[in-house]
């Protein structure tokens, strides 16, 4: 249903907001204690820290697309990795739990639902009655052809 589409994807919103939040505050906290400005961050040979971790939308969006196909996982992880180890470590629980957590979870409710929702269509349901009538029938037929013989 809709209502609970909503919901899944508030969940998985508020999981890549907190994660998001952590790594950009990790970001910025390294950029200050190497006092690096953001035009500096711009001109490195290695500019990836600023472009996935640089402010909370682009944190956001590189989480999202880290899970989703959208960017390679190493890619985003590397600049992490001048963060910090821990960061790196973060970023792959964060894709384990994302990936194989909360979205299989969620393609298997989706999944249940639907399943759910066929089973109590008419037709289908019509369908199984006669199939079982036809059933029984032929195995009445079959106990009688015993007796007869």
């Amino acid at each position: 249903t809709v209502k609970s589409m909503m919901w899944a994807m508030f969940l998985l919103f508020i999981i890549i907001y907190l994660f998001a939040v952590s790594f950009t505050q990790a970001a910025n906290m390294h950029r200050l204690d190497k006092g690096w400005t953001s035009l500096e961050l711009e001109q490195l040979d290695d500019p990836r820290l600023h472009r996935y971790w640089s402010s909370l939308p682009r944190s956001m969006s590189t989480l999202f697309m880290s899970i989703t196909g959208g960017v390679s996982w190493e890619e985003a992880s590397y600049p992490l990795g001048d963060v910090g180890g821990a960061w790196v470590c973060m970023f792959l629980a964060y894709i384990c739990f994302a990936q194989m957590a909360v979205l299989n979870v969620i393609t298997g409710y989706f999944c249940q639902s639907a399943v759910e929702g066929a089973s109590l269509d008419p037709d289908l349901v019509a369908q199984k009655i006669l199939a079982s009538k036809r059933m029984y029938t032929s195995r009445i037929a079959e106990i009688f052809a015993e007796i007869d013989a």
